[in-house]
């Protein structure tokens, strides 16, 4: 049985989030995949402990994704053995039963986040102390209802239950490779129809924007290259619960190349940022920018960490 294997520096992959990271704050990047490993460890610096810490933070927003996502991954284990689903107001009391105690442990364990952030939840509001009001709050009870409503009525628990379908995957993480690199994906389901169809689905709580596109054309790329699948038999629904809508998107040859050579221009991208590319050893924190858009570094995780450097480009 393998272990853990301690490693200087941590291995070397590709992603979609990792490129969102990296186009949307340079610094941001450098800590979450460099500056924050083995910040776990006791002999680890003072930084490295902190961007560790930090990296763990999450939000309202992402809890209530986090939630969805695990009863959604229930419905789907529930439709394959052929038991009866849930109906919204089961999964609407799941969500909030989560979110209750992600909410309860960051308001009375900010102690034991500090010496052991690894074990407990602790939102970003409550760790910075930033004021939760009563809009957002009455936002996010509203998108529980809303989600947790579509969910149910999604035709896609029909098109699985109908039998004949093959279940591949959900919420598995795997990897395809694309110029020696490990490319991460993770759809939320990925499934084959009777007629040979390989569909995935991808729930969203939030907006519609054009990266959620880019992601599920990246998973699309997975299938083809990790399964063998011709493009043209390759279906992609991204279900946007809060708004009780979905996009389907259907693929050619083209993109899927397209979608590959945007990959590999991120990668080399991330590339350009490292001393050493077999080892992935980045060049200096410097080297990694602040973003530009500072109005948004106070809702970043890392935010701790850059505070003064933030201070110091203002005065």
């Amino acid at each position: 049985m393998g272990g853990y294997v301690r490693r200087e520096y941590p291995q070397w992959s590709w992603s979609f989030s990792r490129h969102q990271t990296l186009a949307g704050c340079p610094r941001r990047y450098y800590y979450n995949y460099y500056g924050s490993h083995n910040g776990w460890e006791s002999t680890a610096s003072a930084e490295a402990a902190l961007a560790y810490r930090l990296k763990k933070l999450t939000n309202l927003y992402l809890v209530l994704g986090d939630a969805l996502h695990k009863s959604a991954h229930q419905m789907v284990e529930r439709v394959m053995e052929g038991r009866t689903l849930p109906d919204a107001d089961v999964i609407e009391e799941e969500i909030r039963r989560h979110l209750r105690r992600v909410w309860k442990s960051s308001r009375d364990d900010g102690d034991l986040f500090v010496r052991r952030p690894n074990r407990v939840d602790m939102l970003q509001e409550f760790y910075y102390q930033m004021e939760v009001s009563d809009a957002t709050l009455a936002r996010i009870n509203e998108r529980i209802t809303q989600v947790s409503r579509a969910l149910v009525a999604s035709t896609i628990w029909e098109e699985l239950s109908r039998g004949g379908g093959t279940l591949v995957s959900a919420e598995q993480f795997d990897t395809f490779t694309i110029d020696e690199t490990p490319v991460f994906a993770v759809p939320d389901l990925l499934y084959r129809t009777v007629d040979g169809t390989w569909r995935i689905v991808d729930w969203k709580t939030g907006e519609e924007v054009e990266d959620n596109r880019d992601q599920v054309a990246l998973y699309a790329l997975y299938v083809h290259n990790k399964h063998s699948v011709p493009a043209e038999k390759i279906e992609a629904r991204l279900e946007y619960l809060s708004l009780q809508t979905f996009t389907e998107m259907r693929f050619t040859q083209d993109d899927l190349a397209d979608v590959e050579s945007r990959a590999r221009e991120s990668i080399e991208t991330m590339r350009e940022l490292l001393i050493d590319a077999a080892e992935n050893i980045p060049k200096s924190k410097e080297n990694f920018t602040l973003t530009e858009e500072r109005g948004l570094c106070p809702w970043c995780n890392f935010y701790e960490l850059c505070q003064k450097e933030l201070e110091r480009s203002v005065s």
